[in-house]
């Protein structure tokens, strides 16, 4: 009886020390678990400092000449920035080749639109050099637009040669005859720019010195038979005034009767 009462004592003993010790235990882990935490609003820098500390000892280890080296630490408004050479030099290469291409760009935009201003500005100085001021030429164009369709539909069962140079011809002719000023505006511009081509000016000086020859040469011939006609009708009047005892009035007479 006496041993069953001690077992019961020395067992409630037991269990009140256990009990305790598992409140101890229960009270101290939120504690723990919450210092293993770390606040968003620490301090970093002795953390990052400590990442390589000196062997056998929590003290941070100093950089070393390669790290040194590798980075460099500025100062910018109280606060510690570290950068590294190599990636400062790869973005300030980047950033100025991006910036040569956009200055390249923009000088190749610049110098395209100069040209377009340049040949408009050209093709107006022409326009003006050619067209004049005394003559119509919305008319006149008419005029030789017709001109090269009357050539092209008298030439339309001709061979192919005299169809092709047909319209030429008259709508040339025309343009010559309706618009004089302007023609003659067109061939200057047109012996303007075959001067810098000194073969195409020299095969047109020889061309329109072949034409001009040729129509020289038909002029004289016009000239010839028109004399050689006149001078057969006198004949033909004094033979038949000699042979018949008629007076037949010349071209003279007859106008002033």
């Amino acid at each position: 009886m006496a041993s069953s009462r001690l077992f019961s004592q020395q067992s409630l003993k037991y269990g009140f020390a256990a009990f305790a010790a598992a409140s101890a235990t229960l009270s101290t882990m939120p504690t723990a678990h919450a210092q293993s935490r770390k606040s968003i609003y620490d301090d970093d820098d002795n953390d990052t400092e400590a990442i390589a500390p000196v062997a056998g000892t929590i003290r941070p280890a100093a950089p070393t000449a390669e790290e040194l080296a590798l980075t460099k630490t500025e100062i910018v408004n109280g606060v510690t920035v570290r950068t590294a050479d190599n990636l400062e030099k790869i973005i300030n290469k980047g950033r100025n080749w991006v910036a040569g291409k956009a200055e390249q760009g923009q000088q190749k935009a610049d110098n395209v639109f100069e040209k377009y201003l340049n040949a408009e500005k050209s093709v107006t100085s022409t326009i003006a050099e050619i067209k004049s001021d005394e003559e119509d030429i919305l008319p006149g164009g008419i005029y030789v637009l017709v001109s090269t369709l009357t050539g092209s539909i008298l030439a339309r069962n001709r061979n192919i040669a005299l169809r092709g140079i047909a319209p030429v011809v008259f709508g040339v002719a025309a343009f010559r005859y309706f618009l004089p000023q302007t023609y003659e505006n067109t061939g200057k511009l047109i012996w303007k720019f075959e001067q810098k081509a000194p073969s195409l000016a020299d095969t047109h000086v020889k061309t329109k010195q072949q034409v001009d020859g040729l129509v020289k040469d038909v002029t004289d011939a016009v000239d010839s038979g028109n004399q050689a006609l006149e001078n057969a009708v006198h004949s033909a009047r004094k033979f038949v005034a000699d042979s018949t005892g008629l007076q037949i009035p010349t071209d003279q007479q007859s106008k002033k009767n």
